[in-house]
């Protein structure tokens, strides 16, 4: 192999699951030989730090970098980590989560394969304490059933309604009719490959994770592709941008590069568990800043970009209580997409509801 693929992990006091995230990349099929696992710790105050030189110290593949100043959120670290790289490929990994075993190799051969700009594949999200398995949404029928017998995969619903009601309600409300481009939808598929993102604007309604994809390198730098400013939804606006400009899109239906794992224990939440008003504020910046760069595509690709977050954003307000004066914050942000985001009678009818909601919040606050 004559690439080498960087891989990023942001860092700040991942404790007890950070070795086996590490460990999930130095035991890559593909050979840690061909990796460049570069660390990059945002002033961990749990042991992280001293963790993460260990491996350094241990490893060739891998590089500790230590930020000087705690930067509050996975995107700082994530840039630091893109400018520091050296690697043809370009990968990211959440450090609590991990990466199947041959995630490297089968990406790898798919991105190079079409000589295409990006390969993507399905991820597990398991919930720890719950014991389920959610299989990541996809647009097109698969085949896991056979591909992991040994798996019992549920259907992803993530607002906690009855799998009935989801199935036949909420799912069609956030992922709308589907847009049968180039591919079939009628039949199991193991591979989708597309020079553009027009070419199968479904593929915007799966999950926005960065952590999923293989980058080629001229795809990030050569566009100045860097991660926004916001705690959350900067992977959904670094994976948006890398659609919409890549040459050459590859995703593979059937197979399973990552282990997401949900820890909802009080006392071990990641930072995008713990719901604040900045949380909410920075992924509607976030809505808003996707529906900016999609301008001049579609009205599919534009409507695709931001509605199906739309549901989950409201669900996530509606089981959390702000004052007023938060509310009204939230409120003047989602305005702010309105104004531009204003494409068909569902957009305005999902946007509407949602200012409806916050305005009669806000009248009946006594704060």
């Amino acid at each position: 192999m004559n690439d080498k693929i960087s891989i990023i992990l942001p860092i700040f006091n991942v404790g007890d699951h950070l070795k086996g995230g590490i460990d999930s990349l130095i035991n890559q099929t593909i050979g840690n030989e061909n990796l460049e696992i570069i660390m990059v710790n945002d002033c961990s105050t749990d042991g992280s730090d001293k963790i993460i030189d260990e491996y350094a110290e241990k490893y060739d593949c891998c590089i500790a970098i230590h930020h000087e100043q705690n930067s509050g959120a996975a995107y700082t670290p994530r840039n630091t980590g893109i400018e520091a790289c050296t690697g043809d490929y370009i990968m990211f990994l959440d450090p609590d989560d991990r990466y199947t075993p041959d995630a490297c190799e089968t990406l790898y051969n798919a991105v190079k394969k079409d000589d295409s700009q990006i390969a993507f594949a399905r991820f597990r999200r398991i919930f720890e304490y719950g014991g389920k398995v959610q299989k990541s949404y996809s647009p097109y029928m698969d085949d896991l059933e056979s591909v992991y017998p040994d798996e019992t995969f549920e259907t992803e619903n993530f607002i906690n309604v009855p799998d009935f009601v989801w199935d036949n309600f909420f799912e069609k409300l956030l992922y709308g009719k589907t847009l049968e481009v180039t591919y079939p939808r009628d039949r199991p598929l193991g591979t989708i490959s597309v020079d553009n993102i027009e070419q199968e604007p479904d593929m915007l309604k799966m999950h926005p994770s960065v952590w999923t994809k293989i980058y080629r390198r001229d795809l990030i730098m050569d566009n100045n592709i860097r991660f926004q400013p916001f705690i959350s939804g900067d992977d959904l606006a670094f994976a948006l941008e890398t659609f919409l400009k890549a040459k050459g899109i590859v995703f593979l239906n059937n197979f399973m590069c990552y282990d997401y794992y949900i820890r909802d224990l009080p006392s071990d939440k990641s930072i995008t568990n713990t719901v604040n008003v900045r949380l909410l504020d920075d992924l509607m910046e976030s809505y808003i800043y996707a529906r900016k760069c999609t301008e001049g595509f579609s009205k599919e690709v534009q409507n695709i970009s931001v509605n199906p977050h739309l549901l989950h954003w409201t669900y996530t307000w509606k089981n959390s209580p702000f004052t007023k004066e938060e509310n009204k914050l939230l409120l003047s942000k989602v305005n702010k997409l309105k104004k531009i985001h204003k494409n068909d009678l569902k957009t305005k009818w999902m946007l509407s509801s949602m200012t409806t909601a916050l305005e009669t919040k806000i009248t009946l606050s006594k704060e």
